[in-house]
């Protein structure tokens, strides 16, 4: 494993969200600061002394008002990306990064404001609101090719291999990857009431055919003709007939019908599905959930090695 001695710096967005953790995290991967030092980006000017990017988590829809009112800076990010610099985005900053989002605010009529440059379709808040934040273990990072000097890493390959404790706060779930993106890892997570509606409505606009770029929230509540709401079921059952009322007891009815998810899998009993939370497109990466919050700092041990080899290979 090379070691390159020569100095790297790494920017991240800081419009809002969790810019100064991810500052922490990559900055205490090297006890040399001459070594590996982090910079906050606010303008298009900044991005000239950066050898990567990070797009934190946090807001998706305050990010992009901020972005869009900052002249040049979405311009000069959508050209930095596809300059094939290295970029990460992690939650709010991997919906960023994404071609397709669905499941986008209500109150921006325009449509979430997206740099793009991976081809990848989001759910937003796939998981849940801020009151439904989660830690779970998903995959572990691929072990970086090249480190700089005095990084610690895990000391062998069974501390490098253990699960990664992916902390989730409102986070996207990636529902379909294109051809040239590397998945990097899975999880099985049933979808928040509201994401289910979406992840239903964009089943039917796929099926008529419709190419979805942007498709905002849509109503989870069933509002009856003679008066009062019920809770849109979207969960599928195997047997109609056979459906355990218990869970719901509620001052509303719900509504029990089969459906079917193909995007990307359903269960029939919990709705669960098999959804991507990590994926790499050549020097592009994105996380769903936050490793800057999580006391594990391989995910930034792993992205300064794209940093790290980009540069190497451009000078």
């Amino acid at each position: 494993m090379n070691t390159p001695h020569q100095p790297l710096t790494i920017g991240v967005l800081a419009l809002q969200g969790a810019f100064e953790e991810h500052q922490r995290s990559i900055e205490s991967l090297s006890p040399h600061q001459h070594h590996l030092r982090t910079i906050q980006i606010r303008t298009p000017s900044q991005l000239a002394h950066v050898d990567g990017i990070i797009l934190p988590g946090g807001e998706s829809t305050a990010m992009g008002l901020i972005g869009d009112a900052t002249t040049g800076l979405w311009e000069a990010l959508r050209s930095y990306v596809a300059s094939g610099k290295p970029t990460w985005g992690t939650c709010a900053g991997m919906i960023l990064l994404a071609e397709r989002c669905v499941g986008t605010s209500a109150v921006i009529t325009k449509g979430q404001s997206l740099i793009g440059g991976m081809d990848i379709l989001v759910c937003r808040n796939y998981f849940g609101s801020q009151i439904s934040s989660f830690e779970m273990n998903t995959p572990p990072p691929p072990v970086p090719a090249l480190v700089v000097e005095g990084m610690v890493l895990e000391e062998d390959e069974e501390g490098a291999g253990k699960p990664f404790p992916g902390v989730f706060i409102r986070a996207p779930a990636i529902l379909t990857a294109g051809p040239e993106v590397e998945v990097l890892g899975k999880v099985v997570a049933v979808p928040c009431r509201a994401a289910a509606v979406v992840l239903q409505e964009l089943e039917r606009k796929i099926e008529a055919g419709e190419n979805v770029v942007q498709m905002g929230v849509v109503d989870a509540l069933e509002r009856k003709a003679g008066g009062g709401v019920s809770y849109a079921n979207v969960r599928l059952h195997k047997d109609a007939n056979n459906i355990n009322y218990e869970e719901e007891k509620k001052e509303v009815n719900l509504i029990h019908e089969r459906l079917s998810i193909d995007l990307p899998g359903a269960s029939d009993e919990t709705n669960a599905r098999e959804v991507i939370c990590a994926v790499r497109k050549g020097n592009i990466l994105c996380t769903a959930f936050h490793p800057e919050i999580a006391d594990d700092l391989r995910w930034h041990a792993y992205f300064v090695g794209l940093v790290l080899e980009a540069k190497q290979k451009a000078s």
